[in-house]
């Protein structure tokens, strides 16, 4: 197992490479992000990305991702009943494009059919894990089941963190030469605190000078947990009445969520604001930053906030990988959502006497900065897709 530092790419120029990158939908989620995040800092005189992608609608990225040479392919929705047809669209897909010397696969389920194929038409393949196993449903059962196999068929398997490895892969993937750590990397520049972007986003939700914002940046999907973050934002809320808590992100629970809200009677207090592309202006109008997922790998929103100098409370759910700042602070969710709250409120007196902007030398010195993954990853493309 090794984790992945700068590497050097000097050396002869290659012709561009173009990369196959198979994922369900270019939203905005963490994953996505990081595949962007990476796409926008290598260097695209030698590496190209294209996208296999599991929908037919617009999705976040996808006008990005050709403005910078990417090209955007359809496969249908894996739904386990349809493996023969699904199968057959790989087949078809691979064989129309031989100029994939690399297919990096990100979505684990039909892991298995579509690396599989892949292999079969002469390309290098990656199983690559976001996330660390959800807690066990008849979906995630399902889920375990069907991607298994792609232990075995694989070239190469690259994680978020050791745990998101262990859950996906095993132990002996993880402690062997064909596995590497890949830490999430962002652009830290990007995330500086802004005091401009504070008082104008502030001003757009409504928030006095002295209000104090608490944040969350995360999909709107059970995993993430919201009711606990409910739960604690209304603790805080008792003790600090000029306090909002703002969400950012979409999801299928969202009515729910937003009926929890209103039966909470916090409906004015809580503020759900959609998908923005600006995040890092919504993190430096915030003062205290929160994710009590239940489990998860390693969430770049967690990386984000730090970076903007934020005190942060994470759930031991998430990979502790994820710590890479001074101002960030695990608690177990047992601790119940009272705690959190003091907890909460103490980091955030404790960060008025900071300078926001310290955090960020301290991610960057972690090996979170997206240029450094970039660079790792794309050495690795070049070196492997020579092989091919």
């Amino acid at each position: 197992m090794t984790t992945v530092h700068p590497a050097s790419t000097a050396g002869k120029d290659y012709d561009p490479i173009r990369v196959c990158h198979v994922i369900g939908a270019m939203d905005r989620g963490g994953a996505e992000t990081f595949i962007m995040n990476t796409f926008r800092a290598i260097n695209r005189k030698k590496v190209i990305f294209d996208f296999v992608v599991h929908e037919n609608r617009q999705c976040d990225y996808d006008q990005e991702i050709q403005e910078l040479g990417g090209r955007i392919f359809r496969l249908p929705r894996y739904t386990i009943t349809n493996s023969k047809p699904y199968r057959k669209a790989c087949q078809e897909l691979f064989q129309k494009h031989p100029e994939w010397k690399i297919v990096h696969g990100h979505i684990g389920s039909c892991a298995p059919i579509y690396l599989d194929e892949a292999k079969q038409h002469g390309a290098y393949t990656i199983a690559h894990s976001h996330a660390q196993n959800y807690p066990l449903s008849l979906q995630e059962i399902a889920f375990r089941a069907v991607a298994r196999p792609v232990r075995y068929i694989s070239d190469y398997f690259i994680a978020c963190s050791k745990q998101a490895g262990l859950d996906r892969f095993g132990k002996k993937i993880v402690d062997g030469d064909k596995f590497s750590i890949l830490l999430n990397g962002i652009d830290t520049n990007q995330y500086r605190y802004n005091a401009t972007a504070r008082q104008a986003v502030r001003e757009s939700i409504c928030a006095s000078p002295s209000t104090t914002v608490i944040g969350h940046v995360g999909r709107l999907t059970p995993v993430k947990n919201h009711p606990f973050l409910f739960e604690v934002f209304a603790s805080f809320h008792l003790h600090n009445p000029d306090s909002l808590l703002i969400l950012l992100g979409k999801g299928e629970a969202e009515f729910n969520l937003r009926d929890k809200v209103t039966a909470m009677g916090l409906e004015n207090s809580i503020c759900f604001l959609g998908v923005h592309q600006n995040v890092n202006d919504y993190l430096s109008a915030m003062d205290g930053f929160v994710f009590p997922s239940l489990r998860e790998g390693l969430p770049l929103s967690c990386v984000e906030a730090q970076t903007s100098g934020l005190p942060c409370l994470i759930s031991t759910g998430v990979s502790p990988e994820v710590v890479c700042a001074s101002n960030a602070e695990m608690l177990p969710l047992s601790s119940g959502a009272e705690i959190w709250a003091m907890e909460l409120g103490k980091a955030i007196e404790a960060a008025q006497h900071k300078n926001r902007n310290e955090a960020r030398r301290e991610v960057e010195s972690s090996g979170f900065d997206i240029h450094s993954s970039a660079k790792w990853l794309e050495s690795f493309y070049v070196s492997h897709a020579t092989k091919q």
